[in-house]
């Protein structure tokens, strides 16, 4: 819409050296590698049970917005007005409605208040103030219109409340409810392959979404019943230095490093294997380190 697009225009009148570097760097706050980070303090260092609720109620989230855009197929606001609003940094390649940056941001931030809200009253704020900053960094690189990241925040508020509480059903035996997730991941991929979508942007995302969730579930019920690292144990403070650094260091590595080899023609390779492989490391492979060399 024209107004959406002069909501841009006047942002974009701001646009300097300074600010681009700015609500680049806050765009980043809606990316993937904050909840990584969030993600793994959670199950390497304060509660694994939670840490296995936030990571799928994130990553269902994910998927479902992933699919909305293959359903709607909205062109960017710099393709759509061309003329009018340009790209600041480098133009995304998927459908922009609704906005992803926002979905993800919304949920973590969600997540976090639901859990931590009450006893922290900072962390509603940081979480609006966050989500709030995204919204307008996406509108101002010219990646989204208003409605993108209103329904993206409406999907990241919506999917983490309906499934926080779906998971708290299961109680003690939350592992569960991967059995739910796993009947979502494989309709979606059927729904994608059928549709022929796997190779497009946004159905590579939704693969790298599913790899992820698939192998931390799997991961994340072997670990709770047969390598039992306890992190309440080991929370000396150098312990958990060394842990974060060595486990993102590895993360970061397998995330990044892998693309250098594995053919990006090929999503099930290129997304859903090196995915798969990430989320086993955080769910397994590392909590079997740390066991293993007592930190």
């Amino acid at each position: 819409m024209q107004f959406e697009a002069d909501i841009i225009k006047a942002l974009q009148r701001l646009s300097n050296g300074f600010t681009d570097a700015v609500f680049l760097g806050i765009s980043q706050l809606g990316t993937e590698l904050l909840f990584l980070a969030v993600a793994v303090v959670l199950y390497w260092v304060i509660d694994k049970r939670y840490a296995y609720r936030f990571f799928n109620v994130y990553i269902l989230g994910v998927a479902i917005t992933n699919f909305i855009k293959l359903g709607v197929k909205r062109a960017r606001p710099f393709n759509e007005y061309g003329n009018e609003v340009r790209s600041i940094g480098d133009p995304e390649t998927t459908y922009s409605f609704p906005s992803g940056h926002t979905e993800s941001i919304a949920s973590v931030s969600t997540l976090l208040t639901i859990k931590y809200g009450k006893k922290h009253r900072s962390v509603p704020i940081v979480g609006v103030a966050a989500t709030l900053a995204v919204m307008l960094s996406r509108m101002y690189l010219g990646q989204h219109y208003l409605t993108d990241v209103l329904c993206g925040l409406a999907v990241g508020i919506v999917c983490a409340v309906i499934f926080n509480a779906l998971l708290s059903l299961f109680g003690d035996k939350e592992e569960l409810f991967g059995i739910i997730g796993f009947v979502i991941a494989m309709a979606l991929i059927s729904v994608l392959g059928l549709l022929g979508q796997l190779n497009t942007p946004s159905g590579m995302d939704l693969l790298k979404g599913i790899g992820a969730f698939l192998a931390f579930d799997i991961g994340y019920v072997i670990e709770k019943y047969f390598v039992r690292y306890d992190v309440k144990q080991n929370r000396i403070w150098w312990k958990v230095i060394i842990r974060l650094v060595v486990g993102l260091g590895v993360a970061v590595g397998i995330q990044q490093g892998f693309k250098l080899f594995l053919p990006e023609s090929i999503p099930m390779l290129y997304c859903f294997l090196r995915y798969f492989l990430l989320a086993a490391w955080v769910a397994i492979a590392a909590p079997a380190l740390f066991k293993a060399l007592k930190i």
